[in-house]
């Protein structure tokens, strides 16, 4: 049951082993992930497991189909899926289909790089909405789905021809239970782990970084900063850490488990470099934090460093805003995350790949007037609780319902 007392049930579609491995790990996570998010050359083209994957969506487009009656709506969600909604459409042409895809879509020079690229856009466009979180992703399909497909495509009202109906594109990123953040931040528990984390860093600043340990996240170009920024500044050693939560993430794929060793190896460097008694410039912590615990240091950061060489939206942004209640913080961001379309205003945007940069906006981010840090987050806070993911819920929804699709 929800936190409104309704509930809903859920039906397990089985994985064999070979499947985790090969639709799971091989082609969602080492050919989709890393092409989507530009990385060509981290991509793995293998036909066993487009195979896979191919067979994978199958079953669950037949769990699905088993389950649905002509009133429902089905809502398909993300780049594991893709072939979802094509093939549910094959089995019945009058489904209410959406599609939503929470990773950034490439343009067309990256996706036609993929030999599967025409059966994704059809595995999509089965769908009667397709939802994006930015406008760019949305342009990025339009073009592909002209380009790769030779459909008629409608850049002006977002629609692509397929056959005798209209497939409508929409850009509407998502978001985070604002209440939920705010709430925590206001609780005794996340209110003590704050004031001892505080009393432990005497007046010692933060600079935060959250996100799964992914290539994508600029970690290494983040940690690379860290040192331009010391050598650069010298002055702030001992004055501030940069806390680094990395939640462990795809830990059996290969790329994950060299990316790991070398954030290891690098931040070591770092520390070793520039460590002195009891301070170390980089705090790495590798686990999944509790939500009081993660809140907490939210709320003492009083930065939020984000350098996401390309993300769909980045909901840390989010997170770290709703849980700043009645104090400053900055938010630095990557322009290359979804986010920055919505937060860029207020917000110190950053190129994640111009190291220089990342460390003088630090110490720009760091010198902010309080008055000025004051009235940046109340903007943010206003902003992302009046766009909350239950607003993103509804608008989608009633997108469907309002275009009568």
């Amino acid at each position: 049951p929800g936190d409104n007392g309704a509930s809903y049930d859920l039906k397990l579609v089985n994985l064999s082993s070979n499947e985790i491995i090969d639709y799971y790990r091989g082609f969602s996570n080492r050919t989709l992930w890393p092409l989507f998010h530009g990385f060509i050359f981290q991509s793995y083209f293998d036909s066993a497991y487009w195979r896979t994957y191919l067979k994978t969506n199958k079953k669950f487009a037949h769990e699905v189909f088993s389950e649905v009656t002509s009133e429902d709506i089905i809502w398909v969600h993300d780049y594991h899926l893709a072939l979802v909604p094509g093939m549910l459409r094959n089995k019945n042409d009058e489904l209410k289909i959406l599609y939503f895809l929470h990773i950034p879509f490439p343009n067309f020079e990256t996706l036609r790089v993929l030999p599967w690229a025409s059966q994704i856009l059809e595995g999509i466009l089965g769908s009667n909405v397709v939802g994006f979180q930015t406008r760019r992703d949305a342009i990025n399909f339009l073009a592909c789905c002209r380009e790769i497909l030779g459909l008629e495509v409608d850049f002006y009202k977002f629609m692509v021809r397929l056959n005798n109906r209209f497939v409508h594109i929409i850009n509407l990123p998502i978001s985070i239970d604002y209440n939920h953040f705010s709430s925590f931040a206001s609780k005794k528990e996340t209110i003590a782990l704050e004031n001892k984390i505080k009393k432990s860093l005497k007046n010692i600043r933060i600079v935060l970084s959250v996100e799964r340990l992914d290539y994508t996240k600029g970690i290494k170009e983040r940690i690379r900063a860290i040192d331009y920024f010391f050598e650069t500044y010298p002055e702030y050693k001992r004055k501030i850490i940069f806390l680094q939560i990395a939640v462990p993430s795809r830990s059996k794929v290969e790329e994950y488990i060299t990316f790991k060793r070398e954030i290891d190896e690098l931040t070591g460097k770092i520390n070793g470099k520039y460590s002195f008694e009891m301070w170390s410039p980089i705090t790495y912590i590798y686990k999944s934090l509790s939500q009081e615990k993660l809140i907490a240091y939210y709320k003492v950061a009083d930065i939020c460093l984000i350098t996401s060489l390309r993300d769909g939206m980045n909901l840390i942004a989010k997170e770290y805003v709703a849980s700043k209640l009645g104090g400053s913080g900055v938010l630095i961001l990557s322009k290359f995350a979804g986010a920055a379309e919505e937060m860029k205003e207020r917000s110190v945007l950053i190129n994640p790949y111009d190291i220089e940069e990342i460390a003088n906006k630090i110490k720009l981010a760091l010198e902010f007037d309080e008055k000025e840090k004051v009235q940046n987050m109340l903007v943010l806070q206003e902003q992302v609780k009046q766009n909350d993911v239950f607003k993103w819920c509804k608008n989608f929804l009633n997108y469907f319902y309002l275009n009568q699709i």
